[in-house]
């Protein structure tokens, strides 16, 4: 039997890595997008490659074992009722008119339910450069799941054209919600960009190592030594040093380092002290602000940071051949 799976309402089908380890492992694809008779599917987040087929969620595999049961209980009552030669009624009478008569009645018992897969709604749409599958994840992924190509960056971009869209609508939310709103929005997607530095920083600095064949060990010792560095070009820059070798900061200038530095530091007073400078930014910043009074954070310096942030990832993947 050939049960069709159900597409959200975007078309796309859900799927789960075949690796029962894999985290987040459930990701979706646009049917018709992407390679064709493929023989062989990737996850997205580990690579691990297997037939399309084996991607069924546990959802889609529930989901068709609800329609194998409701077509097995429809046919035993078609079956029940060719036996008995019972009509539309589900009854028959024998022996009509004789002396005696029989009734057969026949009452079939409640369908099996079908639910529809449950699926998830937030999540990150992107299209693969190589084979055009579009398809999406829930968290930030590194593979096709079609041609199984590092896509990292694309997924990488799409995060951040989020963020940058976002920035877009600060002047209308300025306008309708007043200052201190849009001085909130800047706020929060500083923030957000901060933490998108820090997570592709991690994944990528993390596949560098392990290709110059760092023992896991001695690589998770390294980033719980470091903590968050990450969210410091500072301390980013002393990670790398130490554990890269990288003598200067990979892809920007002297220049737009310091400037990058600079709008990374006013995360600490926005997310510890509501905004508020503390000395401890004052120590760390180059900028000549009062302390006790609201850190200010401009749409350019955002835009700003974005860029910088991208040239900076695509500098380092070089060193996963180096």
């Amino acid at each position: 039997m050939n049960v069709p799976l159900p597409e959200d309402a975007d078309g796309r089908l859900a799927r789960a890595c075949p690796n029962d380890d894999c985290s987040p492992g459930y990701f979706k694809v646009k049917p018709g997008t992407g390679l064709t008779g493929q023989t062989e599917a990737f996850c997205p987040y580990c690579r691990q490659s297997a037939e399309p087929k084996d991607f069924a969620t546990k959802e889609q595999q529930r989901y068709a074992r609800d329609h194998v049961m409701r077509q097995a209980s429809e046919g035993m009552d078609r079956m029940a009722k060719e036996a008995f030669g019972l009509g539309h009624s589900n009854r028959r009478t024998l022996g009509k008119g004789g002396f005696i008569s029989m009734e057969i009645s026949y009452r079939p018992g409640p369908r099996p339910a079908i639910r529809r897969p449950v699926k998830d709604q937030v999540r990150r749409d992107v299209i693969c450069p190589h084979c055009g599958l579009n398809h999406s994840v829930y968290g930030l992924a590194t593979w096709c799941a079609d041609c199984g190509a590092d896509i990292f960056l694309t997924h990488v971009d799409a995060e951040l054209a989020v963020v940058t869209a976002m920035l877009g609508d600060v002047d209308r939310r300025r306008a309708l919600l007043g200052e201190r709103v849009a001085a909130k929005d800047l706020e929060n997607l500083l923030e957000d960009t901060v933490s998108i530095f820090e997570a592709v920083l991690k994944i990528i600095v993390r596949r560098v190592m392990q290709k110059r064949g760092v023992a896991s060990e001695e690589l998770e010792n390294a980033f719980r030594r470091n903590g968050n560095c990450f969210q410091s070009i500072g301390r980013t820059e002393e990670f790398l040093g130490e554990y890269l070798n990288l003598p200067n900061f990979p892809g920007v200038s002297a220049e737009d380092r310091n400037a990058l530095k600079d709008i990374f530091e006013k995360r600490h007073p926005i997310t510890h002290n509501l905004g508020v400078i503390d000395r401890k930014y004052l120590d760390n910043a180059a900028a000549a602000v009062q302390e006790g009074r609201e850190v200010n954070v401009t749409p350019e310096e955002i835009t700003r940071a974005i860029t910088m942030s991208k040239s900076v990832f695509r500098a380092l993947p070089s060193l996963l051949i180096a």
